[in-house]
């Protein structure tokens, strides 16, 4: 079976927020880099419990009124991770053997009919028939790079990628052997030295490629390729919006988290210019603000501003909007300190465990 295939050993406090927390800013790092060279927004693979990391943070300049926002840094610095609420022991031990209903984009194409739709950071259009093994958590990200999937289980981890080139994935290691997936030519890598880590790589008739990698042998890996579906689209939703930003901000990356308890996560990544914040929400965590030392709009809130890679500032704020909620921000690079706080003073919270009530646009035009 699948799932017997499927062994890597994941710690019981691991919590996929917290990991792809830093892997955002690590992602977004290495991107920018390859941007100086040139070329557009996230993703560095990084291997935390075999899965890859995603967007990351960093600020917008000042507009209007504000003050002026110091040079555009392009080599921005990655935050440390923020402390995190734990999850339940009830989030650790239930687990789901389906994924969970997404919000259905209306009138959207799917990738099959239009693959220039993948890159749209709130458009979900990976699925799978059936998950392999039983699934503690499901991640789904989208962003102008394409979508990953990570699968959490009890001992096993997962990612299913997307993307119109394989230009950010991860290379195939190890042995290699041709194979197809779904009648469409592929390659199979499985590499002995990271503790048997096998890849599935393959482009579809519309020039989409597809990878799936985890704990797997040929076997399992093209059962979960052939599983895999390209013919819906959801929306990739958060439980806020943003009422008022700079003019110019655009939606760099989506990510929804779903556990199979009452925990619901999300994230978004905005920008304007050179400058990035990244909004991460925890809800069903037992969330509370440590230390408040500020007051936002009427939130008290945490706000630690510190120094990060090469000394270049970074700001932090953490906020409940309700009980058992949290929502942390992290701005890096050119940011302003006046513009990110109005943003979380102004902050409009939604909440509620179903996607489908959150804003289709979560940003104001």
């Amino acid at each position: 079976m699948v799932a017997d295939t499927l062994t890597q050993v994941v710690s019981d406090d691991v919590h996929v927020e917290r990991l792809l927390n830093g892997a955002r800013a690590s992602g977004i790092r290495y991107r920018r880099r390859r941007r100086l060279t040139i070329v557009a927004a996230t993703a560095l693979a990084v291997a935390a419990v075999g899965t890859a990391g995603a967007l990351a943070a960093a600020m917008l300049p000042a507009t209007g009124n504000m003050a002026a926002a110091p040079t555009p840094i392009t080599d921005a610095p990655s935050a440390p991770p923020s402390v995190r609420p734990t999850a339940t022991a009830a989030d650790l031990t239930q687990t789901m053997t389906q994924l969970p209903a997404l919000p259905p984009a209306a009138d959207a194409p799917s990738a099959l009919s239009d693959p220039a739709q993948v890159g749209r950071p709130l458009l979900i259009h990976l699925g799978l028939d059936v998950l392999p093994f039983p699934v503690r958590n499901v991640q789904y990200l989208a962003s102008s790079d394409g979508e990953r999937l990570y699968l959490q289980g009890k001992a096993a981890t997962l990612t299913v990628r997307l993307s119109r080139s394989t230009t950010d994935f991860e290379p195939l290691a190890g042995t290699q052997q041709p194979v197809v997936v779904n009648g469409h030519p592929g390659k199979f890598a499985y590499d002995e030295s990271h503790s048997g880590i096998g890849t599935l790589r393959w482009r579809v008739a519309n020039g989409l490629w597809l990878q799936v990698s985890g704990s797997l042998d040929r076997t399992a890996a093209l059962a979960v390729g052939n599983g895999v579906r390209l013919d819906r689209t959801y929306r990739c939703a958060v439980p806020f919006r943003l009422p008022s930003t700079p003019a110019g901000t655009r939606v760099e990356s989506c990510t929804m988290t779903m556990y199979a308890g009452p925990a619901r996560g999300a994230g978004l990544t905005i920008a304007t210019g050179g400058s990035y914040v990244t909004f991460t929400t925890d809800s069903g965590y037992g969330a509370a603000i440590r230390e408040p030392n500020e007051t936002l709009g009427s939130r008290p809130a945490e706000v630690i501003e510190h120094p990060g890679d090469k000394g270049r500032p970074i700001l932090e704020i953490n906020f409940a909007p309700e009980a058992d909620t949290m929502v942390l921000m992290t701005a890096e690079g050119s940011y302003n300190g006046s513009v990110v706080r109005e943003l979380a003073a102004t902050l409009q919270w939604l909440g509620g465990s179903d996607p489908a009530t959150w804003p289709e646009n979560p940003v104001a035009p």
